[in-house]
């Protein structure tokens, strides 16, 4: 059975494009909660933060969560043809909320639809391609108007009897501006969402190189600052270079916490004192390292 993506909005506001014209991120731990209820007997698995709008749909396995005051919405893969009204109640009582839209298309067979539910009653739901209604239920409201009217006609129709006045497609973005106050798309304002797998796969783990001179989280010198003062102190690098010319540390990926970039008195201390401590390495493998010279030469003269 083939699936489409459903993206559902749950609204208890009357302007839901105010979190996004402020910048607002969106509620992990709600995100978390929700999803603990959809799915008590999976482990998700984090598939990172990004904005809905310029992001590819949710696949197969995957769920997308953004939570701000007064709206909720989720975008997820559901099985079966596009038909809004027939949208499973788990989708339509998944977040408490007097106004539910739902906006649903299938990449693969060209059907665009939409729907929306006030006090958990059906307003209005329409789907189709551009020469096929799926279905149409309730009556069309002010915004669609203009599209009946075939003031949006389909270039590529001309000359098919079986046309649509206008593509659904566009239909559905007319919705989304009229409901939302902003439509979906790359240029527009930004949605934050949450992504997260349910098939089990592992963890996306977000990995961004730190910067600045490397502290362990104890405050002592990290394992790369302590494997730079030994080579600098055995006088050259693995690959026959000079000492500290820059060959990468095998720790380099370890957690360190990171000092910032800027300059201050406080940052200044910690990297002399990290210097110090490396310092303090350094003689002690130099001293180790003449120990062992001393005792090779015995050897041989023995």
């Amino acid at each position: 059975m083939g699936y489409h993506v459903a993206t559902f909005w749950y609204l208890a506001t009357d302007d839901p494009a105010a979190p996004f014209r402020a910048g607002l991120p969106s509620d992990p731990g709600f995100a978390r909660r929700l999803l603990s209820r959809l799915f008590p007997t999976v482990t998700v698995a984090s598939l990172g933060a990004f904005p809905l709008n310029r992001s590819a749909s949710a696949g197969p396995g995957e769920i997308y969560v953004g939570s701000f005051p007064g709206l909720t919405v989720v975008q997820t893969p559901v099985e079966g043809p596009v038909v809004p009204s027939a949208a499973a109640d788990t989708w339509l009582r998944l977040v408490e909320a007097p106004t539910v839209l739902l906006f649903a298309q299938d990449p693969e067979d060209g059907v665009s639809g939409f729907a929306r539910w006030e006090a958990g009653k059906l307003v209005r739901a329409f789907a189709g391609t551009d020469d096929r209604i799926v279905e149409d239920e309730g009556m069309p409201l002010p915004f669609e108007r203009p599209y009946w009217a075939g003031e949006f006609p389909i270039d590529s129709a001309v000359g098919n009897p079986l046309a649509l006045p206008f593509s659904p497609s566009s239909l559905l973005h007319a919705a989304h501006r009229d409901w939302l106050g902003f439509d979906l798309e790359p240029g527009g304002l930004d949605v934050p969402v949450h992504g997260f797998a349910t098939d089990g796969r592992r963890e996306v783990r977000q990995h961004t190189p730190p910067a600045g001179p490397a502290l362990h989280v104890a405050g002592m010198p990290g394992r790369a600052e302590l494997h730079a003062a030994s080579r600098r102190a055995a006088g050259s690098d693995e690959d026959g270079g000079p000492a500290g010319a820059g060959a990468a540390s095998p720790y380099e990926d370890d957690d360190y916490e990171r000092l910032p970039s800027g300059s201050g008195p406080r940052r200044a201390a910690r990297v002399d004192r990290v210097r110090g401590l490396a310092g303090v390495v350094g003689d002690a493998v130099r001293r180790g390292a003449g120990a062992v010279s001393d005792r090779m030469r015995r050897r041989r003269s023995g």
